[in-house]
């Protein structure tokens, strides 16, 4: 069997150990200099017996490491998933090692429970001090006038919690197609240099608009149960699935809460839009903005609706793409909002306190 070194291993120095981490995989090992050694040797497709002969060697010792590096992704097999996913990486990523580190090893995360982070938060107290959520000007700063004053935007703005409770069952096709199109609306078009370009709701980098919307709906008032894509172009959806559709937790992270929701709008970017134009790496940081810009949007027309709209990083990417059958590796889920008519919260600032 032919096989070599991982392209998308990095190590850095621990304390008297070296880390490996092959980012595509999330796997991450210990290592000798030996081993790296190896690898740096084995950059090219090779069987065993080739890299004993070349490199010296022993067959043992490789028959003894060979198993462990193929378990960590430290070594591709010729032919595999891993390299033809290697393959893709170095086909579709322009955005460097570092950004793809980071985007990569927070996918698929282990998430808490809220006993669990509330626990956590509560032993912290005891012996870390918490900084200061805000901060205040020294006196003699100039007060401006009352933001709220006779102003129904931002009255409107004020009003919106989020309430991760479920008072109905159901929202309205109209609620759902306001949330979207607030978010994802196109309203005309303009252009550059190579061609059109759309302009939508929120701002975008570049007008590259590299959010597509997808809707998991259960209580919907004219859908039937199942996965939608939400078309900015034509402001409609197209059924996906209805075949298999998993809980709302099993998408956002095992939150159990979500359970009760109507419904769950995943907006799941494809990065290779925004790649386009800019090479930069920087502009992954605009994309993840963003996502803020048109979850915002979503948030303030739910609330009009007197509906909450309850925001989520914690998503379960594996699975979205999946369900959604998104199969490349430049698409991304990124942020998830459930829409719902809250209960009445007891607490003056909503449910959830945020």
């Amino acid at each position: 069997m032919k096989m070599r070194s991982a392209k998308t291993l990095v190590f850095y120095h621990g304390t008297n150990k070296i880390t490996a981490c092959n980012f595509l995989t999330r796997s991450v090992f210990e290592c000798s200099p030996e081993v790296i050694g190896l690898l740096a040797s084995w950059g090219e497709w090779a069987s065993t017996a080739e890299i004993a002969r070349a490199h010296g060697w022993s067959k043992s010792d490789l028959n003894a490491v060979v198993p462990q590096l193929l378990d960590f992704s430290a070594l591709v097999a010729a032919g595999s998933p891993l390299a033809e996913q290697e393959t893709e990486f170095s086909g579709q990523w322009s955005w460097g090692i570092p950004t793809a580190l980071m985007h990569f090893c927070v996918q698929d995360a282990e998430f808490m429970t809220i006993e669990q982070a509330e626990a956590r938060q509560i032993e912290r107290a005891g012996h870390v001090a918490q900084p200061d959520l805000l901060l205040k000007n020294a006196t003699g700063a100039i007060r401006l006038p009352n933001a709220l004053d006779d102003n129904e935007l931002l009255s409107l703005m004020a009003r919106r919690r989020t309430n991760r409770t479920a008072a109905a069952p159901t929202i309205t096709a109209q609620q759902l197609s306001d949330c979207l199109f607030a978010g994802m609306g196109i309203t005309g078009e303009t252009g550059n240099c190579v061609g059109a370009l759309p302009l939508g709701m929120t701002p975008s980098g570049g007008a590259r608009n590299p959010y597509e919307a997808y809707v998991v709906a259960f209580g919907v008032e004219g859908l039937e149960p199942g996965v939608y894509h939400y078309s900015a172009a034509d402001h409609d959806l197209g059924r996906i699935s209805a075949n298999h559709l998993p809980k709302i937790s099993e998408l956002v992270g095992g939150q159990e809460w979500a359970d009760a929701m109507p419904c769950l709008i995943l907006l799941c970017a494809r990065l290779d839009r925004t790649m386009w134009k800019y090479e930069d790496a920087n502009a992954y940081r605009v994309v993840l903005i963003e996502a803020g810009h048109i979850g915002q949007n979503m948030m303030l027309a739910a609330t009009r609706h007197r509906l909450s709209a309850c925001p989520t990083a914690a998503l379960s990417h594996s699975a979205i793409k999946r369900l959604l059958g998104l199969d490349r590796l430049t698409d991304a889920p990124i942020y998830g909002l459930t829409l719902s008519a809250p209960q009445p919260s007891p607490h003056p600032a909503g449910q959830s306190i945020n």
